[in-house]
């Protein structure tokens, strides 16, 4: 791999450390696996003969090989008798994971978490990977390895049960939840 090459990947590592980081401490909440699993994807990349610019969506490619390797290793870990078999609680929001006023943050924050709790792993998922990584329904699909129709209901259902829990605006009804949810979610 060429010099230009490796300064590429070191951007991108740059620029994709803190999404994969916190992607994968959500989907695995062991912090020293979770930052071994995203090095050793950039050196699997450097160690590539494909170059890294020849792949299309560097950002969607390096969401799916983390979650699909990340899973891939705990999994072993299970078999070893490494890490417990109860199951790792995944996708737990707490209220440092998103951006709210000060004056109402706790309240929102607590209401959101609530909301976010009851639903499935798999509906947090696609709510963290649309509104905090802002990636497209066929990005998604590809992390997923779902078809993006199935991410859309998949998210829509997971809207639908937030719009009806939670009570935001005078009135105790949220405005524009996607917008709401892109804001509150916004990247630090």
């Amino acid at each position: 791999m060429g010099d230009s090459d490796s300064d590429y990947l070191g951007d991108i590592f740059e620029k994709q450390f803190r999404d994969l980081y916190f992607y994968g401490i959500k989907l695995v909440p062991i912090s020293e696996l979770v930052k071994d699993t995203i090095q050793d994807l950039f050196t699997e990349l450097c160690d590539q003969k494909q170059r890294p610019r020849e792949i299309q969506n560097i950002e969607a490619y390096l969401f799916v090989s983390l979650r699909r390797e990340l899973l891939r290793r705990v999994e072993k870990l299970r078999k070893n008798n490494s890490i417990e078999e109860t199951p790792i609680e995944s996708f737990v929001f707490s209220e440092e994971d998103f951006l709210v006023d000060k004056e109402s943050g706790a309240a929102v924050s607590q209401q959101l978490i609530k909301c976010l709790d009851e639903l499935t792993d798999r509906q947090r998922e696609v709510i963290l990977l649309r509104f905090k990584h802002e990636m497209e329904f066929a990005e998604i699909s590809k992390v997923l390895d779902m078809n993006v129709q199935s991410v859309r209901n998949l998210l829509f259902r997971a809207l639908e049960k937030i719009r009806k829990k939670i009570t935001l605006s005078g009135d105790g009804k949220i405005r524009d939840l996607e917008v709401f949810l892109f804001t509150v979610f916004r990247k630090r």
